[in-house]
């Protein structure tokens, strides 16, 4: 499942501000790092903002599992191709003859950062904690109808201790599915099934993962300098990592800026190694050797608040969010404003995540437009919406990241809706990307400019967010259909590839074509400039980006 992590991502944001270093000039460079007569190797990179959180059971935004990907590491890691390859998992599982039942292997030298043996302790701990009610966490409900009693452990129907995961010693992991699952090595890649250190975690108490100081690490990198609050970070290698002759760099080192031209001038003054470009930067360096674009999986839309703890809004009426919808222009947006090589959404399945298991044709392609740019029926329906809410004019506010490519897009935003709309006044509020994190998942918002990442691929990545109660929902959605399409292609239709086919492809119907529950704008693409010495930074389509294979060559 797929709990917006908000988006969230607003996460999508920060696909597409890809980076962005801080406005602060950094003293080194990769070729004078001060190592005592040894040259180390630095990549210096940017991010978009603070980093939101770093708890792989708590995380709930595709900034925070950016950075969990680099320092922690589950049962299986993607390979460079983007392939589930075993990672703490010592080799391939022993599978029941049913395909419910997996047995893992840990392997020997599977440490964390302190030394101490990554054990199948350490995930029994970790997923029966990430269901466990209590705990709150955002991707608790990704175990739902995968891990056997998650379901009922997560209504609490059920005690934690019946779910189906067992360490049957230090070095043996026994996984016991609710029904086949086709993805479900893409899943263990995910943080929420990263194991976590009980001993080590319950010493620390409420001040575990706020810091580099009360976090212990198992993957590639371990977090330097990151005071919880701070403007930069380094990664550096992990000596302690099973892997560490794959890792080529010494440190990355990362400073947050949020504007587009300041990240551009650190580049073309070599203390950037790589940085995001949209809008004019686009056509100023396309025709730079340095000068790259890769289509995402990551999705932008809105979310419209239609409430919650039984108070509706005004966006509860189904004529005001189709409205909104159908006014708006989003070729505009893409051609004109990112200009990146994102393409145009009309659902939130992107393209290029799964095709028909009969005749190979795309999700996308295949559920087609499921809402278009029409003004006329935009008006009509803004019309019988006022009408229904004995209105004469509505004001919504629009909230959305500070960073200037999200700003410049909700300025437009706002001007066609009030341009089409006659009667309706958006306010935007910018602000930082954790209050927007903060906002989306709090469901403290009226509209929210945000989108979603994707974990693995499939679509039950993007549908799985807005069933009713989903942590990844906070839009006050909830229709029955839909809960009962998605849930079974997660589960009782796991097995049956065309039936579970046409469920999630009726899903998205319900949510978007007659639902309106949300507004698609595009599907993310990045233009970028990096270093041409910079080698195998590996950036997904779907997932989050992999240091650990990159590497700069002399």
């Amino acid at each position: 499942m797929n709990y917006i992590r908000t988006i969230s991502f607003v996460s999508l944001l920060f696909l597409l501000v890809l980076t962005a270093c801080s406005g602060e000039t950094q003293d080194e460079t990769a070729s004078d790092e001060d190592t005592g007569g040894e040259e180390e190797k630095v990549l210096h990179l940017s991010a978009p903002g603070q980093i939101p959180g770093l708890n792989p059971t708590m995380a709930d935004n595709d900034f925070s599992f950016r950075i969990i990907n680099q320092v922690f590491e589950g049962l299986y890691r993607l390979d460079k191709n983007g392939d589930p390859q075993p990672a703490v998992a010592a080799g391939e599982p022993k599978v029941s003859a049913d395909n419910r039942v997996y047995t893992f292997k840990i392997r020997k030298d599977a440490v964390w950062s302190n030394g101490s043996p990554v054990t199948a302790h350490d995930f029994e701990y970790a997923w029966k904690k990430a269901v466990d009610p209590a705990t709150g966490a955002a991707y608790g409900p990704q175990f739902e109808e995968i891990i056997k009693g998650a379901t009922e452990i997560l209504k609490g129907d059920k005690p934690v201790d019946e779910l189906g995961v067992e360490a049957l010693d230090d070095r043996t992991l026994k996984v016991t599915l609710e029904a086949p699952i086709p993805y479900f090595k893409e899943l263990l890649t995910t943080a929420i099934f990263f194991p976590q250190p009980e001993e080590f975690i319950e010493e620390q108490g409420d001040q575990y993962a706020t810091d580099s100081e009360h976090t212990l690490f198992n993957g590639p990198f371990v977090l330097k300098d990151w005071d919880g609050t701070g403007n930069s970070w380094t990664y550096a290698k992990n000596d302690q990592y099973w892997d560490k002759d794959a890792v080529n760099v010494d440190k990355i080192k990362v400073d947050v800026v949020k504007d587009t031209q300041t990240a551009v001038d650190l580049y073309t003054n070599g203390q950037l190694d790589r940085v995001g470009l949209t809008g004019d930067f686009v056509d100023k360096f396309s025709s730079d050797e340095e000068y790259h674009t890769f289509l995402t999986g990551a999705v932008r839309f809105l979310k419209m608040n239609q409430g919650k703890d039984g108070n509706k809004t005004n966006l509860a009426n189904l004529h005001i969010r189709k409205a909104l919808n159908m006014a708006l222009d989003r070729e505009g947006i893409v051609n004109e404003i990112l200009n990146n090589g994102s393409k145009v959404l009309y659902g939130t399945v992107p393209w290029g995540v799964s095709e028909n298991p009969e005749t190979g044709k795309d999700f996308r392609a295949e559920n087609g437009k499921l809402t278009h740019y029409d003004v006329d029926k935009a008006k009509e329906h803004w019309q019988q919406g006022l009408k229904e809410l004995n209105k004469d004019e509505l004001e919504f506010k629009l909230t959305t990241s500070d960073s200037s490519a999200s700003v410049t897009i909700a300025e437009n935003l706002k001007h066609q809706w009030e341009s089409n709309l006659p009667g309706l006044t958006i306010t935007i509020k910018n602000v930082p990307p954790e209050q927007s994190i903060d906002a989306n998942v709090n469901q403290n918002y009226e509209l929210i400019l945000t989108g979603w990442g994707g974990d693995y691929q499939d679509p039950m990545t993007y549908l799985n967010l807005f069933i009713t109660d989903s942590p990844g929902n906070h839009t006050g959605y909830s229709n029955e259909k839909y809960d009962e399409l998605v849930l079974a292609s997660k589960s009782s239709l796991g097995d049956k590839p065309m039936k579970r086919w046409n469920a999630l492809l009726k899903a998205e119907q319900l949510l978007i074509e007659e639902s309106a529950v949300l507004v698609p704008l595009y599907q993310t693409g990045t233009a970028y400039l990096q270093k041409s010495n910079v080698k195998d930074l590996i950036t997904y389509k779907v997932s989050a980006e992999n240091y650990k294979w990159v590497d700069i060559e002399e």
